[in-house]
């Protein structure tokens, strides 16, 4: 195998993990919410929450495709891997800006990072930078 499959099958099998382990997290923080066993912000709003939950499930199903798919038909898997990196990298970004900023909390659009932690934005840029390097380095 030639250093670039290794790096790219490394770098699917990351977002996996990361992927997977943070879903399970973020939907255990959700299902407590709603079954009353923790108190978080009140006053949520339910479709919003939601769709902060999409992302670590993006996450985990895209480093599933990143994993199978990054060493077959190169030409077609470019655009899809590239903006797919960029989305990761942007929503670490604004998560890590809007996440811990106390008077953005009661606003409501900011109330779909309720339930990721912090680290997650930190672990999706980190990811973002690794799939982007892979992506020029290699010629995806």
């Amino acid at each position: 195998m030639k250093s670039r499959f290794l790096y790219m099958k490394f770098l699917g099998l990351l977002l996996v993990i990361i992927g997977f382990s943070y879903s399970i997290t973020s939907f255990n923080n959700f299902f407590s919410f709603i079954f009353k066993t923790r108190i978080f912000t009140e006053n949520l709003n339910i479709a919003l929450v939601l769709i902060g939950l999409i992302m670590p499930l993006f996450t985990f199903i895209y480093g599933v495709y990143f994993y199978f798919y990054t060493d077959f038909n190169i030409t077609k898997i470019n655009k899809f891997i590239f903006i797919s990196n960029l989305i990761m990298g942007i929503w670490g970004i604004v998560m890590l800006i809007f996440k811990e900023l106390y008077n953005i909390k009661n606003i409501f659009i900011f109330q779909m990072f309720e339930f990721n932690h912090i680290s997650f934005a930190f672990c999706l840029i980190l990811l973002a930078i690794m799939g982007l390097y892979g992506c020029f380095k290699y010629k995806y």
